[in-house]
């Protein structure tokens, strides 16, 4: 189904036999639920993998937020004073690239598309993805579905994509006029799964955006979108705290540094939501904060191993090529902090911060809710160099 020819490049890295196997298990699995599906059902599932140079940005439209196709019910805003999710202001962060990193009075971006994938940290009500909802499947389909989805992530992954989930349920049950909820999630392949030539798969909804490409042995999972409204929930009589090791290591970062490796890592001005988000492909700005060549050889175990709540999603056998990049360039990576130094017991904190190297860019980004910075967070992760498998492919 794919419109181009592709030949993967060599990789200095010889692929595991482990990722082997692996890559043969997706295939199969994707396989058994494409088939899973009838005719009409797989039109919507299954695209071209058309592979642009650059993603573009999908346009917020204020239309779809109050009425419309594609609109909350009943022609409302969002409840809950989720203001994350309207056009934010102009100068709303005053670092490199203006507002939201994008050119100052420029139009807001509800999403990234790639080919015919698009990917989004608003709900699926304002910002249509592709692919077919989880709730629209049939017992046999879902589960299919559900088990592509856990070959393709680590056991950890997909415990974190449950927990996203699940807060999204959360939402739903406490009463939104956006859609969400589990049943909304959807997923999408592009391109025919097979053991050599590229393609992949898209997973996400409401704070949640997995692309997943394979090629080969290769397996690749940026850009990546995680988040969570609410951050804290009640599931089962157990209480869960989404992105908590995202949030925790992070402080347990910042509080190891000295005074002075303390002062180059906080920044000077205020970052309250994410600067290179959906719609910021092959977008750049300049590193910040403190580089991790001037860091103890604990901290910069403790730096790796906060990337690693990232790169870590994807199965166990793609990770090994992804961490021996991430760790060769280690000390051209930096750690830039805003906000407070603490967080309370059991709640994320109020604070951005941002990992910058030249393999990875993550921010997390504490989101403004009724004034309960705590409880909603996005965050990104991305690989300037390997957007989309790009690294592994030529067209």
């Amino acid at each position: 189904m794919c419109g181009f020819s592709f030949n993967l490049i060599r990789n200095k890295k010889k692929p595991t036999s482990s990722a082997v196997e692996q890559t043969q298990a997706i295939v199969v699995a994707a396989n058994d639920f494409l088939n899973s599906l009838n005719a009409d059902q797989r039109k919507t599932v299954q695209f071209e993998f058309l592979r642009p140079k650059v993603a573009t940005s999908t346009q917020f439209n204020m239309a779809a937020m109050g009425r419309g196709p594609g609109g909350p019910p009943n022609g409302r805003p969002p409840m809950n004073g989720d203001t994350s999710h309207r056009p934010p202001r102009d100068g709303r962060n005053q670092g490199p690239g203006g507002g939201n990193g994008r050119p100052s009075g420029g139009p807001p971006a509800s999403g990234e598309q790639y080919g015919k994938a698009v990917w989004s940290n608003f709900p699926v009500s304002i910002t249509t993805r592709p692919g077919i909802e989880m709730g629209s499947l049939n017992t046999k389909q879902r589960a299919a579905a559900t088990h592509l989805l856990q070959l393709l992530l680590s056991a950890k992954g997909y415990e974190k994509v449950q927990q996203i989930m699940g807060s999204d349920q959360a939402l739903a049950d406490a009463g939104t006029d956006f859609v969400a909820g589990k049943d909304h999630y959807l997923i999408a392949v592009f391109g025919t799964p097979n053991n050599t030539n590229p393609w992949m798969v898209e997973f996400g909804g409401h704070h949640l955006g997995l692309n997943v490409v394979i090629a080969g042995a290769h397996g690749a999972l940026t850009p990546t979108l995680t988040g969570a409204q609410p951050a804290v929930y009640t599931s089962g009589g157990k209480t869960i705290r989404v992105l908590a090791q995202e949030n925790d290591q992070a402080f347990d970062l910042l509080i190891s540094l000295n005074d002075a490796e303390r002062k180059k890592a906080v920044l000077n001005y205020h970052v309250g939501d994410l600067v290179l988000g959906p719609g910021h492909d092959g977008q750049a700005i300049v590193p910040e904060g403190l580089k991790a060549s001037e860091m103890t050889v604990k901290q910069k175990e403790m730096l790796l191993s906060l990337i690693t709540e990232w790169a870590g999603i994807i199965n166990n056998a793609y990770q090994k090529e992804r961490l021996a990049d991430l760790r060769e360039n280690l000390n051209q990576t930096y750690f830039a902090w805003s906000g407070p130094a603490t967080h309370a017991p059991g709640r994320n904190g109020t604070s951005y911060y941002r990992i910058q190297g030249p393999k990875v860019i993550i921010e997390f980004a504490p989101q403004a809710t009724m004034g309960d910075t705590d409880n909603h967070v996005h965050t990104i992760y991305r690989d300037p160099g390997n957007e989309y498998g790009s690294a592994y492919t030529t067209q």
